[in-house]
């Protein structure tokens, strides 16, 4: 989708899009006189602004779409969002190729104008996203828009402030949404497409000179560096696995050195304790933190930071092929602990653990690792929610307030010490479940914490129930399939860091 800027003057679209407070009586950025002629239409239509409501209304031979920010004194920074999400939507549905949207002045809404402005290409760039690589749209179908076009006023000189003053916002904005997409691509994408090494090669292509590098660990180099984590879930498929890392380093001397950990199972069988069938029908989406990191390294070849970043991806097929590992092997991992594997299902924590330990050793001011981890996430949170652990109460507490400003939502589950009794193995250091199987999402923290150098600081964000929606109707601004959580909240985590 091609984003633009320009005057009303200028606008010589179809339709124009507005937002519209539910108790106002005027469309956002109208003027007076405007406003009150398409309100009174709009009242005719039962239209009054409420929170995810659109309406398409013509006055005076133009065409408007209006959609909803709900009341006032509700308002939140991702209603802007979806606000847009849902006026693209409508122009979808009407045929068209091109929507403007009204952007009201700074006095128009709370807060801070250019973050408005930033949620709206984010809105629109999201809201119209599609995953058509492999299907061709029906005729009913609705297409994607092909421009989105901010509209600003032209009082006091509106456009040339307005245009030039908040480019950066829109092109910042722009960048955010469209690593989100190609997450959302490459999560989407079939497996058989994206097995370890062609994950790999994926991640060779966001490279920069003097900017970003990559060093991928093949399966000799993992044999010798002692992973065995990665290396025992990879052993059933004849895709080998293997480690990427990906190095960013800022124009500038950095204040602050971060590791981002992602999942990267490339397919998810269970491994020889298999899933029932139905069970395995989206775990293409088993390397949805993988696919996090990656999209984050693309936004960071495009934008400056002042931060030093590695992005550290281990990359497996989890099958049961003849040579699989077996429940009660033990393997050794790259710190050097043994873990008794007791159900072959539970393999992300097991290639986490290499990565985390591997990780620890660059010494980063701050750890965090995104993984599809455990059903039990699901089950304790739905799919609107990720689940948080860790020993950095602070930077939990900011993700959860930056998730809330992005409309990627957090709840901080404890880690219960007391809990790390029901990993205690006869043979080895630890083992991979819990026995009984309670706490699983808090079990699988405590897990991977085992792997975490001390004094790293680290945070846990389980996405088993958020990387992929299922259920129609999906999200206001991500259909069914991948959404790209958290990738937003984790760029402005950095960002401010």
């Amino acid at each position: 989708m091609k984003i633009e800027q320009m005057s009303r003057t200028e606008w010589a679209g179809r339709v124009l899009a507005a937002m519209m407070f539910d108790g106002d009586r005027q469309p956002l950025g109208m003027t007076k006189d405007e406003g009150a002629r398409v309100f009174a239409v709009a009242a005719e239509q039962n239209f009054q602004g409420g929170y995810r409501k659109t309406a398409f209304i013509q006055v005076d031979g133009k065409g408007f779409i209006l959609t909803g920010l709900g009341k006032r004194r509700e308002f939140e920074l991702d209603r802007v969002r979806v606000a847009v999400a849902r006026a693209v939507k409508k122009a979808e549905e009407l045929g068209l190729s091109e929507l403007g949207l009204l952007v009201p002045d700074r006095k128009g809404l709370p807060g801070d104008g250019l973050k408005v402005v930033e949620a709206a290409v984010e809105g629109a760039v999201l809201g119209g996203y599609r995953f058509l690589k492999y299907r061709k749209l029906k005729e009913d179908e609705p297409k994607p828009l092909d421009s989105f076009t901010l509209v600003f006023g032209d009082s006091k000189g509106g456009r040339q402030k307005a245009v030039g003053g908040w480019r950066k916002a829109v092109e910042q904005a722009q960048s955010v949404a469209e690593a989100v997409c190609y997450v959302r691509d490459l999560v989407n994408e079939p497996s058989s497409v994206k097995a370890p090494e062609q994950m790999a090669q994926r991640a060779k292509e966001l490279a920069r000179p003097g900017r970003i590098t990559v060093k991928v660990f093949a399966k000799g180099e993992l044999e010798k560096l002692g992973m065995g984590g990665i290396l025992g879930v990879g052993r059933g498929s004849h895709n080998p696995p293997c480690l990427v890392h990906l190095t960013y380093q800022p124009k500038v001397k950095p204040k602050k050195t971060i590791c981002v950990v992602g999942k990267g199972i490339t397919f998810d069988s269970g491994g020889l304790s298999l899933k029932p069938a139905e069970s395995m029908e989206t775990m293409k989406d088993d390397m949805a933190g993988a696919a996090v990191v990656f999209g984050l390294f693309r936004f960071l070849g495009e934008n400056d930071l002042p931060v030093t970043v590695h992005g550290i991806a281990p990359l497996a097929e989890n099958l049961p092929g003849g040579g699989a590992q077996k429940p009660g092997d033990i393997i050794r991992h790259y710190n050097g602990k043994t873990v008794e594997v007791v159900n072959t299902d539970a393999e992300g924590r097991l290639i986490l653990a290499d990565a985390l330990a591997y990780g620890s050793t660059l010494k980063p001011d701050l750890m965090i690792d995104i993984a599809t981890l455990t059903g039990a996430c699901v089950i304790a949170l739905g799919d609107e929610f990720s689940a948080l652990l860790g020993n950095d109460q602070r930077t939990i507490e900011r993700l959860i307030a930056l998730g809330k400003e992005q409309g990627e939502f957090f709840w901080q589950l404890p880690l219960v010490e007391r809990y790390k009794a029901h990993m205690r193995s006869k043979v080895a250091d630890l083992k991979n479940i819990g026995k009984p199987r309670n706490a699983g999402t808090i079990i699988g923290g405590l897990f991977l914490s085992e792997f975490v150098a001390p004094g790293v600081k680290w945070v846990h964000i389980d996405i088993a129930g958020t990387a992929f929606i299922s259920r129609e109707p999906a999200w206001d601004y991500c259909p069914v399939g991948a959404t790209g959580v958290p990738l937003r909240t984790i760029i402005g985590l950095i960002k401010d860091y």
